[in-house]
């Protein structure tokens, strides 16, 4: 029910903002927030942490003109060594980087519609971990 309501949520944002791009690695982080909890890789340090990296490295590779399957390829190899080394790995977030790079959307719109889904696909999951009386986040940092 929460990957349900998490992911109707998302696809109503995406619908409205012309950006349905993020809904295939926002799914899978929904996926992993709600079957594994628990998990380092579902923690909103990791989620949050995760995409937004990502999506930096994304934009500053775009920034210097790098286009293409290529570029693609380096970014999400830069993004997946960033995340790693600052503890805040996420493997849907690759899946963002390479959206990125193979879409070039605007990021004055794809960089807060980004923010706002991961923060909400961890409150959707504490909620529902509230509701039904389990613990998450685990941690936070």
């Amino acid at each position: 029910m929460t990957t349900s309501v998490g992911l109707a949520v998302l696809v109503a944002l995406g619908t409205l903002t012309h950006q349905t791009v993020l809904v295939p690695p926002l799914a899978a982080t929904m996926a992993i927030v709600t079957a594994t909890p628990e998990s380092p890789l579902a923690q909103p340090r990791h989620v949050i942490g995760g995409h937004m990296l990502s999506c930096l490295v994304c934009f500053t590779v775009l920034a210097l003109g790098w286009h293409g399957p290529w570029a693609a390829a380096v970014a999400c190899g830069i993004a997946c060594g960033l995340v790693l080394v600052l503890k805040a790995a996420h493997p849907p977030a690759m899946a963002t980087a390479v959206m990125i790079m193979v879409t070039h959307p605007p990021a004055n719109r794809f960089v807060p519609l980004l923010a706002a889904g991961a923060v909400l696909l961890v409150v959707v999951q504490m909620v529902s971990a509230r509701l039904q009386r389990e613990v998450y986040p685990t941690s936070w940092w």
